[in-house]
This record gives structure tokens, C-alpha cells and sequence, in this order.
């Protein structure tokens, strides 16, 4: 199996590479022991000498005490206490080159030197020999006249060199002499301890690629024979040839992927089949599916005729009573029982309704006859708070009887969303149709006070708005607090003759087409009309329309683009 064959490899490979590690780690240990011992030989013999130049200025420092020169004791206190420090420093270094040496002996079976246990008795007669001589020296006065200075500097030198009757002078001086002999044969091995393990870590290194690079060749020629049958396979498959069967028979990891391709192939075969089958079976439905959308926009067709002739019924139906309504203003007007000033404002009033009635109707009889949405328009620069309060007037003369007030907010109306902006001071100018303007505001009130409870408010007002490009704009806020409109039927609001289940639950009137030609107003004056609500809470509509920031002069050019 090529699995067992590879994990083998592997295997040997992974052996080789531990034994040279655990080489590698031995020669390391043993050439580090030794650069130890070598780094401790040569402290050792620093410390000595160290320690010997201390107690030879003190000796300087005794004869010029005797002699009554400048000796100060702080002097004294200072090489004694150098001189203890390189006694501690030595006894550690000792402690750790005995250490190392007995670690050498177990495990290299080498014979450790005579010099090295006799270092630690070394150790401790300095530390007696520092203390005795600390004790005489600060007891050491100055000779008077004719005081015996042989016999007492024979007794410092008794002090400086004797320790528990053994000669330190000779001690240290044999400890200094082996110790610079040790040094040079430390390196010495420390260097064939390095030249060792650089061979041996030369020699598994050779033999470790040896054993790769034949590893590989004979995977590599395992490896290449199934690998060219299964790309061959894989070429037959990606050029078509579902038909095609890699050969088998090597009994190994190749062999089993070969049967799974050969598995695969024959399914992707069989899929093939069954896709031509069910192309065949779609072009038959699509055929039968094109058949039934004929037949829809037959119907379709007809359901539109029927939707023109509703425009054409609307139209006649609706302008016989806007005519009477004029007739019976016209007469109201020259009344006298009341201020004729009052009537006059009054009947004026409805006179403008009708008109604006009256051109309703003849928009849709437009819409209806030649099936266009396109208005046609009659800009000029429009006051918006005025149309506004021509708008609110009208409004809250069609709320009136059914307790619903209009409240007008020429200075603005709270906000809502993050579109805002300063609203302009004075007038509010934008560029319209005034009538056009003001039947699409109508539109969208009448729809407020419509759909509201009696005793509620609806409110329109005024909002700045930040326009695309730095362009200002105005937002028309209308605020009811109505029935409100599902949230699955807010996107169908503006299409024609769409009314929602709260709508006709409300009022069984009403065609569904207002709430569209508003939006075609709108539009027609480059503005945008949204639409926002929560059932049982209230509706909220904005229009916002572009303000007209150009000089007087240019107002005629942009008249042209809304006509």
C-alpha cells in the first residue's frame, strides 16, 4: 500500500533526524562542559591573583602604619573587604568547578585533578587567614623610638602567610601555577569537542540527505504512474468524453480513487442523460408556458380597456355636479343677507375648488383617452407657505364636518428621519404650477382628514432639507393620526386603484387614484413624495421639492424643463 510505504518514509526519516538531534544535544553538552571548565579556570586564576595583590597592599599599608606615614584606616577597611569578596567569589567558583569535574568523572570516566578538591581547603584558610590578619592590623600602632621593628614585622608576616599552621603564600602561588596550566587545556579540549560535533553533525547531515533523496526517487516513480492515469482521465472528462474508464488493477490508494472515478464519471453520464431529458421536457413547458401568457395578456388588455373606460366614467360623472357646485356658488356670491366681503371670501373659496375640480377631471379624462402619465404643466415662481395656507384652508373645510381640525405650521413642523436643514426665512420659494401643486397637496390632506378619528389634528408644515449636490430643498410634512396603512401595503400605496383593507374597512368610497396623480405632480416638478405610517398610530407624508436659488433672470429658463 503507497500509505504504509509513504508512512515508512516518513518514518526513517523522522528516526534520523532524532538521531542527529540526540547527537547533536551530546556533542553540545560535552563541548559546553568543557568551555565551562575553561571560563572557571580562568576566574578562578583571576580571583587568586586578585586576592594576592590585595594582601600585598596591605602589607604596604602595615609597614606605612608602623612608620607613622599616611595610612588611613579606611584604606585598610576597604582591601579587607575586597579581600573577602574574592574569597566568597572563589569558594563559589571552586564549589562549581568541583561540581563540573565530578559530573566528567560519571560521565566520561576521566580522572579529575589532585589540584581541584584541594582548591575548597584553600577557600576556607582564607577566610581565617582574612580575619586573623583584620584582627592584628587594627590593633597595629605606630613604633615608638627604639621599639624592636624585626620582631614584630616577622610577626605580621606570620599573620599575612601562615593559616592553621600551613604557608598560604605556597598554596596560592601552586593554585595560580596549575591554574594557568588548566586554561590552555581547556580550550584545547573545549576546540576538539567543537571539531567532533561539527562532524558528526556533518556526517548525519549527509547521511540523513542520502536517505531522503532515495526516499524520494522511489516515491516519486510509485507516485507517477497513477497520477498520469488519473490527469488522462480527468482531460477525457473535461473535453467530454463521459465514457472514459481509468484503468485499475494496482490494489493500493490509486486504485480505490480510480474506482471512484470511474464511479463518478458513469453518474455524471447518467446525469447528463436525465439533464437532456429534462431540457427537452422544460422547452415543451416553456412552449406551453408562452401559450398561457398570450392568453394573460389577452386578458390583461382586456381588464385595461376597462380601466379606461372607469377614466371616462369618472370624468362624466364627476364633472355634471362640479358644474352645479359653480352655478349654486356663482349665485351664493351676490347674496346680501351676510357682509358681502365674508361671502365674497367664502364663495371665492369654492369657486377655487371647482376650478381645481374641474381640472381634475380633465386630467383624467387625458389619462384615460390617450393613456399617458405625463401632465402638462405651467411653472412659475410659487410662495409655498402661501399655497400651503390655500391648501390648509381647503383641508379644514373638508374636516369640519367630520370633527377633524388642519393645523397649519408656516415655521416649521418637528422633525422626523435625519434629512433636515435650516427652512429659509421669509418666502419659500419653489418653481411650479401652482394649481397642479396645490391639487396634489389637496390630494394627499383630503386623504388625512379622510382616515382620521374624529377630534384628532392633522398638521402641515414646513421642513429644510439638505438636497443631492448641495442643492436646497423643501419637504411639505403632512401628520395625521388615523387608521394608518399595513406595512405590507405601504409600497402599492401610489398605484392606480389600489385601496388597503383599513381604507375600505374605513369608507366604502373612494376610486384609489389619488394618492397617484400626486405622485405624478410631483414628479412632473422634479420632487419626491414618500410615504411613512403604523397602523393605528398615524401617517406621515412628505413631499420635498427642490427650492429655486437662481437669480430672477434664469427663473424663465427653468420654467421650461417642467413643461
Amino acid at each position: 500500500m503507497y500509505r504504509a510505504r509513504l508512512s515508512l518514509a516518513f518514518a526513517a526519516l523522522v528516526a534520523l533526524v532524532c538521531i542527529q538531534a540526540a547527537f547533536v544535544y551530546w556533542g553540545a553538552n560535552r563541548v559546553n562542559d568543557y568551555a565551562q571548565h575553561s571560563r572557571l579556570a580562568s576566574d578562578i586564576q583571576a580571583e587568586l591573583l586578585d586576592l594576592s595583590a590585595n594582601k600585598q597592599r596591605l602589607r604596604v599599608w602595615a609597614m606605612q602604619r608602623l612608620m607613622n606615614t599616611d595610612a588611613q584606616p579606611e584604606q585598610r577597611e576597604r582591601l579587607v573587604a575586597s579581600m573577602y569578596t574574592s574569597a566568597a567569589n572563589l569558594d563559589d567558583l571552586v564549589r562549581r568547578d568541583l561540581a563540573l569535574w565530578t559530573e566528567l568523572v560519571r560521565r566520561e570516566g576521566v580522572s579529575m585533578p589532585a589540584e581541584v578538591p584541594q582548591l575548597v581547603g584553600v577557600t576556607e584558610l582564607l577566610r581565617d587567614n582574612i580575619q586573623a590578619v583584620e584582627a592584628r592590623l587594627a590593633q597595629l600602632v605606630p613604633l615608638e623610638r627604639g621599639a624592636d621593628f624585626p620582631a614584630l614585622w616577622s610577626e605580621l608576616t606570620q599573620v599575612f602567610d601562615m593559616a592553621r599552621g600551613r604557608d598560604l603564600r605556597e598554596l596560592i602561588n601552586g593554585a595560580i601555577a596549575h591554574q594557568r596550566a588548566a586554561v590552555p587545556v581547556a580550550r584545547a579540549a573545549t576546540e576538539r569537542g567543537l571539531d567532533v560535533l561539527r562532524a558528526q553533525a556533518i556526517g548525519m547531515a549527509l547521511v540523513t540527505l542520502a536517505v531522503a533523496v532515495v526516499l524520494a526517487l522511489h516515491l516519486k516513480r510509485r507516485l507517477q504512474r497513477p497520477l498520469d492515469r488519473l490527469l488522462e482521465g480527468t482531460q477525457a472528462l473535461q473535453a467530454g468524453a463521459l465514457d472514459h474508464r481509468v484503468a485499475t488493477g494496482s490494489n493500493d490508494e490509486f486504485d480505490r480513487v480510480a474506482q471512484h472515478f470511474n464511479a463518478m464519471a458513469a453518474e455524471l453520464q447518467q446525469h447528463r442523460a436525465r439533464a437532456d431529458a429534462a431540457r427537452r421536457g422544460l422547452e415543451d413547458a416553456v412552449q406551453a408556458r408562452t401559450q398561457e401568457l398570450s392568453a394573460a395578456h389577452d386578458t390583461l388588455q382586456r381588464l385595461d380597456q376597462r380601466r379606461r373606460q372607469l377614466f371616462a366614467d369618472l370624468g362624466h360623472e364627476l364633472r355634471t355636479p362640479a358644474t352645479s357646485i359653480r352655478g349654486e356658488a356663482e349665485i351664493a356670491l351676490r347674496g346680501g343677507d351676510k357682509p358681502a366681503d365674508e361671502y365674497r371670501q367664502t364663495l371665492a373659496r369654492i369657486v377655487g375648488g371647482v376650478d381645481q375640480l374641474t381640472r381634475v377631471i380633465h386630467d383624467l379624462l387625458l389619462i384615460a383617452k390617450a393613456e399617458a402619465d405625463q401632465l402638462v404643466m405651467h411653472p412659475a415662481p410659487v410662495d409655498l407657505r402661501a399655497l400651503l395656507g390655500d391648501a390648509a384652508e381647503q383641508a379644514a373645510a373638508l374636516g369640519a364636518p367630520q370633527g377633524v381640525q388642519v393645523q397649519l405650521l408656516l415655521d416649521g413642523i418637528e422633525r422626523d428621519g435625519d434629512a433636515s436643514g435650516a427652512l429659509p426665512t421669509g418666502q419659500v420659494t419653489v418653481l411650479a404650477d401652482a394649481d397642479r401643486l396645490r391639487q396634489a397637496l389637496v390630494i394627499v390632506l383630503d386623504n388625512a382628514v379622510r382616515y382620521s378619528a374624529r377630534g384628532t389634528t392633522v398638521r402641515i408644515g414646513l421642513q429644510g432639507v439638505a438636497g443631492a449636490n448641495g442643492v436646497g430643498e423643501v419637504a411639505v410634512v403632512v401628520r395625521d393620526e388615523g387608521i394608518g396603512i399595513d406595512a405590507d401595503e405601504l409600497p402599492r400605496v401610489f398605484e392606480r386603484f389600489v385601496r388597503g383593507r383599513r381604507a375600505r374597512a374605513h369608507r366604502a368610497d373612494g376610486t384609489g387614484i389619488g394618492l397617484s396623480i400626486a405622485q405624478g405632480i410631483v414628479q412632473v416638478h422634479q420632487g419626491r413624495i414618500t410615504i411613512a405610517s403604523v397602523p393605528q398610530q398615524g401617517t406621515v407624508v412628505r413631499i420635498e421639492l427642490p427650492l429655486v436659488m437662481a437669480p430672477p433672470q434664469q427663473i424663465g429658463a427653468q420654467q421650461g424643463a417642467l413643461v
